[in-house]
């Protein structure tokens, strides 16, 4: 099976199943599932799947963290529930206030971020090209390049317009419609205008985000009672027409107006701290982001950035705290990368590690600090001193991009002066926050995890695990007959690679899969192909009939017991044929793997022999 579909399909099942989801949905690193029932949901479970790095709830959202893999796993989700993309968050329900703020927040502005990222990085490819490269501004490339960088910021209230009418459930082209006309050349800084001879106060609204997003909740008011009253004969074009018709005079003689002064003392409020704490402010982002991050309010303070840049053209608090913050993170990891002994840990904490320095904290934060802990804390002193770093020597960003190593170009002033202070500023803060946080980290130290490579192989009857069988220490048998092989030796890289656990690959002699342990079946996939199981003993055990199976749907498989029922060690509990299988041309190797590998500190097994049922496989100490 698909890495991806098996993952999703652990969370699908783990979050109550299909009808229990009410909006599915992804950012950059985190599949945000909207669920009808949190009772129904297993948080312990969901933390546990494998692929999973951790997990955020907040009201009813569950922010389930998979790192920037999650486009896929996305996907799959929605063909397995047969979910629309997006859809309306349901009514029912009560939620937290400020928590449904920052959701509403947060799924309004995460969508839009890769026009931000592109427009920023196209100003920064200017910046350097002109003050490099001597590009001239006069050139047809030049003015190609500014139109794209442009755009990207000028038309943002058509951007937020249409996001912010998705995730709150109405037409989103109405939104961007609203957005479409505030920035019209016509309204945008007009001045003298009037409606029905009502004065329209000036105001500019391009690359403005309060305005649109008061108007966007304003029109989702006028769409519910437009819905009521309009008789559905009509309403097609009724309702839009009535919609825009009443949002649009409001919003430009009332709203707008407001949402331009609120963003006006946003930026001044950020500037008054900025001013008042000084240097101490950037230090108080740099170390906070990481835990910004682990409850997704970091994705609350978009409004604050984009009012300062309106206003200033420049970021000097927020987004500079954060460049410390997010190299700090990435630091941290690469230094946990670099300590372990564990190859599975080396390569994660590296992966991620290059991630974070590249502006992408997530699978860091999730995947091993957290997992660590004290890693974290080295995160935290490395960003708050860069950031403290920072603070004191003034340093801006120039366009929304996630601060990073990626995102230095972004430190150019884009006044055209060619002043390169502020860009080697920026340099200093990325190279003191990963030092800083690399050795904190490597002097905080941390509990590594005993790498099964250095005792797989090792026979259970051998020295090796004399003396040291303990409470939680339990053997797997063997549910298959047939030859014993390496995980390696799989071609599907979330087995081979270890992603899903710990374990071996069983080449079955016969088409009979038997309980290896006492416990309880936690899963038994629709297909037949795979079952999951928990050991009396604690080890929660995977058993996957071969590979791609799952596109039998059933084909060639028995069930013999079902999801829930208590299993004894050598009951059979599936039977399959194995000739039949093979025919379709599809690989039986069937891995057979502890899924729950962290909570040991040995998973001992031997390969490369010949087994029956019920002999000893595995051993967890």
């Amino acid at each position: 099976m698909d890495k991806h579909r098996l993952l999703a399909e652990n969370i699908l099942n783990a979050c109550g199943g299909v009808k229990n989801i009410g909006v599915a949905n992804h950012c950059a690193t985190r599949l945000r599932l909207t669920l009808n029932d949190k009772s129904k949901a297993d948080q312990e479970k969901i933390k546990k799947i494998p692929g999973v790095m951790g997990l955020v709830t907040r009201g009813d959202e569950y922010q389930i963290v998979i790192g920037v893999d999650v486009g896929n796993v996305y996907n799959e989700f929605i063909k397995l529930g047969k979910f629309e993309k997006g859809g309306k968050v349901r009514e029912d329900g009560k939620k937290n206030i400020f928590g449904g703020i920052i959701d509403f927040i947060s799924g309004t502005f995460v969508p839009v971020l890769p026009i931000l990222v592109a427009a920023g990085l196209v100003s920064a490819v200017l910046n350097i090209s002109v003050t490099f490269f001597g590009l001239s501004t006069e050139t047809g490339t030049y003015i190609v390049l500014n139109a794209v960088n442009n755009a990207g910021f000028y038309f943002l209230p058509i951007f937020i317009g249409y996001s912010a009418a998705r995730k709150i459930g109405i037409n989103p082209m109405m939104g961007a419609y609203l957005g479409a006309i505030l920035v019209h050349s016509s309204i945008d800084g007009a001045a003298g205008l009037d409606f029905l001879g009502i004065p329209i106060t000036q105001a500019n609204y391009n690359t403005s985000v309060i305005p649109i997003i008061l108007g966007v909740l304003f029109m989702a008011v006028i769409d519910k009672g437009a819905d009521r009253v309009i008789p559905k004969e009509i309403k097609f074009f009724a309702k839009p027409l009535l919609v825009i018709l009443i949002v649009t005079p409001v919003t430009l003689i009332a709203l707008g107006p407001l949402g331009a002064i609120l963003g006006n003392y946003v930026a001044a409020v950020l500037i008054f701290i900025n001013t008042k704490l000084g240097w101490l402010s950037v230090g108080l982002i740099g170390a906070l982001t990481p835990v910004l991050v682990m409850t997704g309010m970091n994705q609350a303070l978009f409004p604050v950035v984009f009012a300062s840049m309106a206003e200033y053209g420049y970021d000097a608090f927020v987004m500079t705290g954060m460049l410390a913050a997010n190299v700090a993170v990435g630091a941290a990891a690469l230094s946990v990368s670099v300590k372990s002994r564990n190859t599975d840990v080396k390569a994660l904490s590296f992966s991620s590690g290059l991630t974070g320095v590249l502006g992408i904290t997530e699978p860091s934060i999730f995947g091993v600090l957290l997992r660590f802990r004290k890693p974290f804390f080295g995160a935290v002193i490395g960003g708050g001193i860069g950031g403290l770093f920072a603070g004191i020597m003034q340093v801006k960003q120039y366009a929304v991009v996630s601060p990073g190593i990626a995102a230095l170009p972004t430190f150019i002033p884009t006044d055209g002066s060619g002043n390169m202070t502020n860009f080697y500023l920026a340099a200093a803060t990325i190279v003191i926050s990963i030092a800083v946080s690399f050795a904190a980290t490597w002097l905080l130290g941390f509990e590594d995890v005993t790498d099964e490579k250095e005792t797989s192989g090792t026979s259970l009857q051998g020295e090796a695990v004399k003396g040291q069988i303990q409470e939680g220490t339990g053997t797997i048998t063997s549910p298959l007959k047939g030859e014993v092989k390496k995980l390696s030796d799989i071609e599907d890289e979330a087995f081979s690679g270890g992603m899903l656990g710990s374990g071996v690959a069983i080449l079955p002699a016969e088409g009979k899969l038997v309980a290896p342990a006492d416990g309880e079946i936690t899963a038994f996939l629709p297909a037949g192909h795979a079952i999951g199981m928990k050991a009396d003993f604690g080890a929660e055990i995977l058993i996957h009939i071969g590979m791609d199976t799952v596109k039998l749907n059933g084909k060639y498989f028995t069930k013999k017991v079902k999801q829930g029922d208590r299993v004894t060690k050598g009951q059979v509990l599936l039977e399959f044929d194995l000739d039949a299988i093979t025919a379709a041309g599809y690989s039986v190797l069937t891995p057979v793997i502890v899924t729950n590998r962290d909570d040991y500190s040995n998973i001992i097994f031997d390969t490369e022999r010949n087994v029956d049922y019920n002999e000893d496989l595995i051993q967890v100490l």
